[in-house]
């Protein structure tokens, strides 16, 4: 704001842009709501957004640097709180949902029990998601298309305003909060600490070529001499799909549901039958791992 302001583009000669805070990684998310309130503090900056406030989820990095899981929980859980904050300060909040097509990278082929899904409260009429990628194509690749598109969005907008939603249990939430922690857990230890796995990354898939790709975002790398960590979305995620592997979506994902009693268990199975949003995350992740071709990573391991 105060960089716009300095070059001369203000609310009076319409040239303004609009403000918008990104949350990717799982720090981000776990620290928006309070990065929320300083703004909401400031007379300064609330006299200047007029009631209302966009705010990006990243989906993408999150899922990178935490596993999907543990992403996913984050995603909800800082969604929940942000809106909270929003209420307390009379600010009209609209999340603005940074979504790729993959499953890895957020997306979700079925538009309309996705934006269902979404927690209480977050959406009352307002959703903004990124489409990009071969996403465009296959929404808006022609008018009849794009026509059909846009009307899921419209009616899951409507109807998601009359929907009563299922609240979470106490139980569900504390389940979450252990399937997330062990499912980042178990993804972190390989992709972070294992020190044959970005030599593995390397050899088995196309990363590296990817990168030098002009698709995507640019660069390929957020810091040039980073590891995993630093890698945009398309040569991370993509270099996982173009082995049929699709890793980035379910790694870690069989740690955090395993159970580690009957009563956890039969508290998971309650949430697959009664919680939509864990429900519908379930059941991408099974679509995935459907598709996954686990021959490439038994050679791999063969060779080391």
């Amino acid at each position: 704001m105060l960089l716009q302001k300095q070059f001369g583009m203000t609310a009076a000669n319409g040239k303004l842009m609009r403000v918008v805070p990104l949350f990717e990684t799982l720090d981000d998310l776990t620290n928006s709501p309070a990065q929320l309130e300083a703004l909401f503090k400031s007379s300064t900056y609330m006299g200047s957004i007029k009631g209302k406030q966009e705010v990006m989820v990243g989906y993408s990095d999150s899922a990178k640097d935490a596993g999907r899981l543990a992403a996913c929980w984050a995603q909800y859980t800082a969604q929940e709180a942000m809106a909270n904050v929003a209420d307390k300060y009379g600010i009209e909040l609209t999340f603005f949902h940074g979504k790729g097509g993959t499953v890895g990278r957020g997306g979700n082929p079925a538009l309309y029990r996705a934006i269902q899904a979404h927690p209480p409260n977050t959406i009352n009429g307002r959703f903004r998601v990124t489409e990009q990628g071969e996403m465009i194509r296959q929404n808006f690749g022609s008018l009849e298309i794009a026509e059909r598109s846009v009307d899921i969005y419209t009616a899951a907008l409507l109807r998601e305003s009359f929907t009563k939603h299922v609240e979470p249990k106490q139980s569900w939430r504390d389940e979450m909060e252990r399937v997330a922690e062990v499912s980042c857990a178990a993804y972190r230890q390989l992709v972070r600490e294992d020190p044959r796995f970005v030599p593995y990354f390397r050899q088995a898939t196309p990363e590296l070529e990817l990168g030098r790709m002009l698709i995507g975002s640019r660069p390929a790398k957020r810091n040039p001499k980073g590891g995993v960590e630093s890698l945009r979305a398309i040569p991370w995620t993509f270099a996982w799909a173009q082995t049929r592997m699709h890793l980035s979506a379910w790694l870690g994902v069989g740690d955090g549901l395993k159970g580690n009693d009957e009563e956890e268990k039969k508290v998971l199975r309650e949430m697959y039958n009664d919680w939509p949003w864990f429900r519908e995350i379930i059941s991408l992740i099974s679509m995935l791992i459907s598709k996954t071709d686990f021959s490439l990573p038994r050679i791999m391991m063969t060779c080391w």
